[in-house]
């Protein structure tokens, strides 16, 4: 069990690692102009490179580097940023690269199934559910990193308050979460993504994802998750699809719903 021991290093430690995942999961998504305010915007770009300083310690210079790769690389248009986006995710279930948890490793259907039940069950434990303008699936990495970013702010809060019933429950989820879903695959995601769009906008949001999830690994005390992971052989198309358009979309919109 984790003592709460509130002090202003762990509160901007777990308010950072919500400003980045805030960050990636914006980026992330299909883009819109609404949302890529937060992602293309000066204020944003401060936020982030703040949030990796606070997040980065020795060993995870990669997370610091890949930040300021992202604030002072240049801004691409709209226009271009769709056509990046249409030409690495593609239109279907798997692009060029795959933001779906549970299509990497070599998983038969009723265990994809089983594991998307469990991402799902992590939701609402803390009284979640997806949007009911869903888009994307509940294992997106989008939404993963929005659960992320909740439980980031939770811990912070706990730590402000001094609520250990709040913080143990939290840390345990985070700990859980990173650990079987998101550290699993995501640094895997963020290379694959890194790889695919070499000095592009994309690639450096891959290269940031990567460098984060390594970082908060190191911070929980659990193993980096792997840097390539093999697509599984099957292409499930009746997996229910969840995880909506998103806080930044239209005005009170989330991707899940509380």
């Amino acid at each position: 069990m984790e003592t709460l021991t509130s002090s202003d290093r762990m509160v901007d430690r777990a308010l950072g690692r919500a400003v980045v995942a805030r960050y990636l999961k914006l980026g992330l998504r299909a883009p819109e102009p609404v949302a890529l305010q937060d992602v293309l915007s000066l204020d944003a770009k401060r936020a982030l490179e703040r949030a990796s300083r606070a997040l980065g310690d020795r060993g995870t210079e990669d997370l610091v580097n890949a930040a300021e790769a992202l604030v002072r690389g240049p801004l691409p248009p709209l226009e271009e940023l769709r056509a990046s986006y249409n030409r690495l995710f593609g239109h279907s279930l798997r692009g060029r690269v795959c933001p779906y948890e549970t299509e990497y490793g070599k998983r038969e259907p009723l265990l994809q199934a089983q594991e998307l039940s469990d991402i799902v069950g992590f939701y609402r434990a803390f009284g979640l559910e997806p949007a009911a303008s869903s888009k994307e699936r509940w294992d997106h990495i989008a939404c993963e990193l929005e659960f992320l970013e909740l439980l980031s702010m939770k811990e912070a809060y706990a730590l402000e308050n001094g609520s250990q019933e709040m913080f143990e429950v939290t840390r345990h989820a985070l700990r859980r979460f990173v650990r079987e879903h998101l550290g699993f695959f995501g640094a895997a995601f963020g290379m694959s993504l890194y790889r695919e769009d070499l000095g592009g906008f994309y690639g450096r949001l891959g290269e940031l994802c990567a460098g984060f999830l390594a970082a908060l690994a190191r911070e929980l005390g659990l193993p980096a998750g792997p840097e390539a992971l093999p697509l599984s052989s099957v292409e499930p198309d009746d997996v229910p699809m969840a995880c909506g358009r998103g806080l930044d979309d239209e005005p009170g919109l989330s991707s899940f719903d509380v």
